[in-house]
């Protein structure tokens, strides 16, 4: 199973991106990608987590090096939320 990142909807300052299935090394780097172009263009990004089923170390990393005051997670589920704080998001 692979991780689909659907947009959802995007205004000028900000867009929602809904993410489905793994985030894995594999696809960890696509997102990183994705939400980098969105804050190089000034966007504030706001990840829909809820129907992300597994996280890897790496998936962990490329989450918690985003700028914080820039993205955001939503929904996600308890397993998600309890890596991101083991990794060092708060």
């Amino acid at each position: 199973m692979m991780l689909k990142i659907t947009k959802i909807q995007e205004s000028r300052s900000d867009v929602l991106l809904k993410l489905e299935g793994k985030i894995t090394a594999q696809w960890a780097a696509l997102l990183d990608g994705e939400c980098r172009v969105l804050l190089r263009e000034q966007k504030a990004v706001h990840l829909d987590c809820s129907h992300v089923d597994f996280i890897d170390a790496r998936g962990v990393e490329v989450l918690n090096n985003f700028p914080q005051s820039q993205v955001t997670l939503m929904s996600a589920p308890i397993f998600v939320t309890e890596m991101l704080r083991i990794g060092g998001r708060s």
